[in-house]
């Protein structure tokens, strides 16, 4: 069962979340609802959000890969912000997540949620400066592993692969009447933590459930580039597409709306 275990010991790494655009604070004067405010607002948006290859590593040294496993996750959330002064979003996030390892790892779509903020450090004409920083977490539950070409059934009920994930970015902007490109470089914080580490499996040809285990990962490259665009529609809307590298391969797409 030796590569039984170094196989469910790929199951890392459900890697990040949309890094948006820096300048999102100052994009939207008015609202659906409620005219320009100065002081504070609110907007809610949509978003569908797709990573497609991302790498991870064993937390600890001594874990036999025997290739480099690629994951995917899919998420479809809600965010939720507070604006004030057109400077500062405070959000939440609620929604679902789906992973998937090649064609050997499945889950089922579990919540995912997270908060973060959004601050803008400098802004000059069409130019923004900014940051962001986040927390997101999911709880993914695998349907059942697939090691040889072959089904292995989890016997334990409660076996899920915690993710827990802080990321921060640093980007720039520049605005024209209906078009804020932008580009920001990132940084990804994650851990995945089974729990429980160690549980039952059904093999096809034993009689008997045998044991199996899962170790704890990070991510193999922690720094990253988003690159994405935002259409303003008007001044009550916005509808933005990402795509990101280096430490995760995902694309993004939102839209958002001022109330």
């Amino acid at each position: 069962m030796t590569r039984l275990f170094c196989f469910l010991g790929l199951t890392a790494q459900l890697s990040a979340f949309l890094v948006g655009n820096p300048a999102q604070p100052a994009l939207l004067p008015d609202g659906i609802f409620l005219n320009e405010s100065p002081t504070w607002s609110f907007r809610a948006a949509f978003l569908d959000d797709y990573i497609y290859a991302q790498h991870y590593q064993a937390e600890f040294f001594g874990a036999l890969d025997e290739k480099p496993p690629v994951l995917s996750l899919a998420t479809d959330a809600a965010l939720f912000t507070l604006n004030l002064h057109r400077w500062v979003d405070f959000y939440g996030i609620i929604g679902s997540a789906k992973l998937q390892m090649d064609e050997e790892i499945y889950t089922r779509r579990e919540l995912a949620w997270g908060f973060g903020a959004k601050i803008l450090l400098f802004a000059w004409r069409g130019l923004t400066i900014g940051c962001d920083v986040k927390y997101f977490e999911s709880d993914q539950k695998p349907l059942y592993f697939v090691s040889d070409g072959k089904a292995l059934d989890i016997v334990t009920n409660n076996v899920y692969l915690q993710y827990q994930d802080v990321q921060g970015s640093l980007g720039f902007a520049y605005r024209t009447t209906f078009i804020c490109p932008y580009v920001q470089c990132s940084y990804i914080g994650a851990k995945i933590s089974p729990r429980p580490s160690t549980f039952l499996v059904n093999v096809p040809g034993y009689e008997d459930p045998m044991d199996a285990s899962i170790r704890s990962f990070i991510p193999k490259t922690r720094w990253g580039l988003a690159i994405g665009a935002t259409l303003i529609a008007g001044t009550k809307g916005t509808i933005s597409l990402e795509s990101r590298f280096f430490n995760e391969n995902a694309i993004d797409g939102s839209l958002e709306l001022r109330f």
